[in-house]
């Protein structure tokens, strides 16, 4: 069994490298004319293969062999799963960047769909079955259902472009219900699911009560705080009602995740070193993301943010590699699966940190430039160097897991 997710978690980091190489291609194109790249079809191969390639896969073997008893995680129908998981993935990187919207890589994402809906099936059915602290089997399943939420986002964006019809309310409202359901249910609520885990260790009667209420609001404020993407909208009273609701949900989640804390630290005071702190630019990065949520609920703020595409990026990037990625290389240490005393591997964490923190400070910089009136042509320069710190670091941490020794 831990022969399987050494496997599978390498082929995670190895995806990770393709991901950055993506991202390092677009911000070269950005700056160089390179006839070869499409800047749209490398940009949907990059979005496409950083959500099933990296993330999905990587929560998804984490929950089976973090949340799961070895009953159920050693079933040979995970593997499978992964499997079918990691090549249509592989698939979608390797057609989107020549042909883009079109049949191979729709073909490619509907099997994609199918192989993730499969995991959420067995997945949902067997933490229940495997009867997990009530908080963890929640958030798990919370998670999954965010993921299956987010697809409707994803069947309008497919109508609208295999119609031809122009439709910008239909596209902008299913990218941005994709993109909720994702970032702030599935990553967000995967994330917690696996702190939960780790929290489980040291319940006491006080921890678990305050756990399940910000469990709780956790949960409910995800349907409600979609509409805070959505206040674009023109004389919608309901949309304001709800976007409302789901600020004072995000409001309360914030407050009972404050009273959290004290139990985190302790939970992770004997992480390594690097763990604990890519741990804690983690939580650093879910505040900032919950407080930037309930910000949008100002119109003129909302109308800056939206309308800043560095700054949009820059959120889009603070929950993908600051709060999930930091979270899952976290784990990935305490797993044992990287031999954190040789200098080379400790070296790969810092480079890839460094890049990501790099990238969120000039995208942010860039974004309030561009508010402000007063952007320089220096910032795609900065950016295309955060790439290829990330793509270094990427790559570094991929040889630092091939290198590692297998856990026995």
């Amino acid at each position: 069994m831990i022969k399987r997710r050494n496997f599978w978690i390498t082929v995670s980091l190895l995806n990770l490298c393709i991901v950055a190489l993506y991202g390092f291609s677009l911000r070269t194109k950005f700056l160089v004319p390179v006839s070869f790249i499409d800047y749209r079809n490398v940009l949907s191969a990059h979005s496409h293969f950083a959500f099933g390639g990296w993330v999905a896969l990587s929560l998804m073997i984490l929950f089976v062999y973090v949340l799961l008893p070895s009953a159920f995680s050693r079933r040979r129908l995970y593997q499978w799963i992964f499997a079918a998981i990691e090549i249509t993935a592989l698939g979608m990187a390797f057609t989107f960047p020549f042909q883009g919207y079109a049949g191979p890589s729709f073909t490619f994402s509907t099997l994609f769909l199918l192989a993730a809906f499969v995991f959420c099936w067995v997945f949902v059915n067997d933490i229940m079955l495997a009867k997990r602290h009530r908080v963890i089997t929640i958030l798990a399943i919370a998670a999954l259902a965010s993921f299956v939420l987010s697809t409707l986002g994803t069947l309008g964006i497919t109508y609208v472009l295999l119609s031809k019809v122009p439709d910008s309310l239909l596209y902008r409202d299913s990218l941005y219900t994709f993109l909720h359901f994702q970032y702030n249910g599935f990553f967000t609520l995967s994330v917690f699911a696996l702190l939960a885990n780790e929290l489980e260790k040291k319940l006491t009667p006080q921890l678990e009560k305050q756990l399940y209420r910000f469990t709780l609001f956790l949960c409910l404020s995800i349907p409600p705080s979609l509409f805070l993407s959505l206040l674009w909208h023109p004389h919608q009273p309901l949309f304001q009602v709800l976007a409302v609701a789901g600020c004072l949900l995000i409001v309360a989640t914030l407050y009972f995740f404050f009273k959290l804390l004290p139990a985190v630290k302790e939970s992770v005071r004997t992480f390594h070193p690097i763990a604990k702190t890519m741990f804690w630019m983690a939580m650093v990065s879910f505040l900032i993301k919950m407080l930037l949520q309930t910000g949008t609920l100002i119109p003129d703020l909302a109308h800056a943010i939206y309308g800043n595409r560095p700054v949009i990026i820059g959120f889009l990037h603070l929950v993908f590699l600051g709060l999930v990625t930091f979270y899952i290389l976290s784990v990935y240490i305490q797993q044992n699966l990287f031999a954190m005393e040789r200098s080379f591997v400790r070296a790969a964490f810092y480079v890839f940190a460094a890049g990501i923190l790099l990238n969120e400070l000039f995208l942010m910089t860039q974004g309030l430039g561009i508010l402000l009136k007063s952007a320089s042509f220096i910032f795609p320069w900065l950016l295309w160097g955060a790439a290829a710190v990330l793509l270094s670091g990427s790559i570094l941490l991929a040889a630092a897991r091939l290198t590692s020794k297998p856990v026995k």
